[in-house]
């Protein structure tokens, strides 16, 4: 069993509903993903289909976001940092995955100071 699949069954643990997904946070490069590093954004969306087959719901504001909030201008920049804030708290845990950059760095400590549980996993989703 591997360590993706063995952390959701973990935290499926006693919840009642037997179809339970529990949210996991995306930590992912945010800035390679809104500059439209076509690599990095298919990275990341198997990042998120690897959380999905193993039976969690990925959260993943670097995909979501630049959909309608334009990261270029400030004032919509501070409301998505605020909006990664709201999903963070929302989630059961953060998975980061590759080589942590400057802006997983930020989401990795964030998740930290939300008591969230952080899971490493190398670009090839192999747990680190």
């Amino acid at each position: 069993m591997s360590e993706a699949t063995m952390a959701i069954a973990k935290l499926r643990t006693n919840k009642p509903n037997p179809n339970y997904r529990p949210m996991i946070f995306v930590v992912a490069p945010f800035t390679e993903v809104i500059k439209g590093d076509t690599t990095t954004i298919r990275a990341v969306r198997s990042y998120c289909r690897f959380i999905y087959q193993h039976g969690g719901i990925p959260v993943c504001p670097q995909l979501y976001l630049p959909q309608f909030i334009n990261l270029h201008l400030s004032r919509e920049f501070q409301t998505a940092a605020f909006i990664n804030i709201v999903l963070l708290t929302k989630c059961d845990e953060a998975w980061s995955f590759g080589k942590p950059t400057h802006d997983m760095h930020y989401f990795i400590r964030l998740a930290k100071r939300k008591n969230k549980n952080i899971r490493y996993f190398n670009a090839e989703t192999e747990a680190d």
